[in-house]
């Protein structure tokens, strides 16, 4: 059997018979230039793109602070602690706002402490009263790294007031575009601490071998510094440069055309996942969702699954971005949406009340086509309440998008129900509960595991709770890993419940012996 291997260097072959030795020497040292210059000018968007995005969040930082300093008394009385919880639910980026007073936290959007929580780090004592000051990421305030950014009040002395965001989001618009690439991106304050990085651990900005693009920023002192290894960012070149090499030879143009096209697909991530799909190696995992109170399984989520024939496991984290930027996200999804269809209709046609969760990106709930395609696959299973969408708050629906409500209403209306994945790691906060008609909302992991700990966060799970249960919303508890955890959520009166302490993620046939034992 020929492997396609074997035909890409059959194709190298045929064409240098045909084009013989060539004077190349110069020809490639143009291209492998100009191949430099494409790798440096790509480092500097990046750059470029990560200061307009910090200018972005800072920029309304500034604002914000500002707003909140003109209104806020020292007391924490409600309106105040109103105030800080406005500013948090109004922003996409901040999780988190306080008022602080003479080197103490006296009060935050999340709750008023028994007692004022003292800073000890100095950096967060240093409150313009004209701009702001961006602190090193710090635990000091919460077990989560956070980025604090702080002013102080002119009209009263010794009071100040910060708001605090993941240092991840500086760098979301860049991070999808260096998956599965050698590059690694920071951000750093003009003295060199790093407030966020990302990317490769095997590129250094001091490596010889690596590609450097250094920005400062004209608006915060702040700096840029994206390295990229030079052998990744120049893969292509020599393709590249055969081809430019061989213009002038018609004969042999072709044939180099087509060994290019072959050796690019044969690398390509994108075109191994089309592969993927149409050689049987994603398969479908469901992990139980269990009523709390009597553990009964009602439901599982869809897992999918990729078993690379040379890379072995590939998690959906790597390559459903993937699929998103290379435009394959509506192939991949129908893909598993018919998966699961058949198995409703199959292996789990004797449990009527079973239902199946699946994730969806929020690209899809801006397309239109999405509610059509989603009927033709599941019939009567979405009228049966037999389907659950998911959205993660990762990624953010735009509020003002008509088209995306469009959507969701049209799915809720053919009996599917949808529900808000990660609550409480994203950009949205209340504002985007009120935006969008969810059913459910999913309570994310790391919450969870904050259950009986010393965590400031230890005790968000019941605020949620609360919060869903005003909303009119069902919640289910993610990653639920201890018999502690899952009475507390009992107790609180959490609905439904998914994790290891219960089951992992299982193939069909597993979960159907799954469901017959529960």
């Amino acid at each position: 059997m020929i492997t396609r291997r074997k035909r890409r260097l059959a194709l190298i072959a045929v064409a240098a018979v045909l084009a013989g030795i060539l004077p190349a020497g110069l020809m490639l040292a143009i291209t492998y230039r100009q191949a430099t210059t494409a790798a440096g000018v790509r480092l500097d968007h990046y750059a470029a793109v990560l200061e307009n995005h910090a200018d972005e969040i800072f920029g309304t930082a500034e604002n914000v602070l500002e707003t909140i300093g003109t209104t806020i008394d020292r007391s924490c009385s409600a309106a105040s602690v109103d105030t800080l919880r406005k500013a948090v639910y109004n922003s996409l980026y901040f999780r988190e706002a306080a008022l602080i007073y003479r080197s103490a936290v006296q009060c935050t959007s999340v709750r008023v402490p028994e007692t004022s929580i003292l800073i000890s780090n100095a950096d967060l004592l240093i409150w313009p009263t004209a701009g702001i000051h961006i602190a090193a990421p710090d635990l000091t305030l919460e077990d989560e790294v956070s980025i604090t950014v702080l002013r102080g009040i002119d009209r009263a002395p010794g009071m100040a007031v910060s708001l605090m965001m993941n240092p991840r989001q500086l760098l979301e618009p860049v991070r999808a575009a260096i998956v599965e690439q050698q590059i690694a991106l920071r951000i750093e304050r003009n003295d060199g601490i790093v407030l966020s990085r990302a990317g490769s651990l095997l590129v250094g900005d001091d490596d010889p071998a690596s590609l450097v693009s250094r920005r400062s920023f004209k608006h915060y002192p702040l700096r840029a510094v994206v390295a990229g290894n030079r052998d990744a960012l120049l893969e292509g070149w020599w393709e590249n440069a055969t081809l430019f090499v061989l213009l002038g030879l018609g004969l042999s143009l072709p044939l180099f055309l087509v060994l290019a096209y072959v050796d690019r697909r044969e690398r390509s991530m994108d075109a191994q996942l089309s592969d993927a799909l149409e050689n049987d190696e994603l398969h479908v995992h469901y992990q139980p969702i269990h009523e709390t109170g009597s553990l009964r399984t009602v439901g599982a989520e869809a897992l999918l699954r990729w078993q690379h024939p040379q890379r072995g496991m590939i998690l959906p984290s790597v390559f459903v971005p993937l699929a998103e930027a290379s435009g394959l996200i509506n192939p991949l999804t129908d893909w598993l949406m018919k998966r699961v269809a058949a198995d409703l209709d199959g292996p789990l046609a004797d449990h009527p009340d079973f239902y199946v969760a699946l994730n969806l990106s929020p690209a899809h709930f801006s397309d239109a086509e999405l509610p059509e395609r989603v009927r033709s696959i599941f019939g009567k299973a979405c009228r049966a309440g037999r389907v659950v969408f998911e959205v993660t708050e990762r990624e953010m629906l735009s509020s003002s998008d008509d088209l995306a409500r469009t959507v969701i209403d049209t799915l809720r209306s053919d009996g599917a129900r949808i529900a808000l994945d990660d609550f409480g790691t994203g950009y949205s906060s209340l504002r985007y509960l009120t935006q969008f008609p969810f059913d459910l909302l999913k309570i994310d992991k790391s919450f969870i595991d904050a259950i009986g700990t010393e965590s400031i966060t230890a005790g968000l799970v019941d605020d949620m709770v609360a919060m869903a249960r005003r909303l009119g919303l069902a919640t289910v508890a993610e990653g639920v890993e201890t018999a502690a955890q899952l009475e507390h959520l009992r107790k609180i009166g959490v609905e439904y419940v998914q994790g290891w302490y219960l089951s992992r993620a299982l193939p069909m046939d597993e979960l159907k012996a799954y469901l017959a034992r529960t």
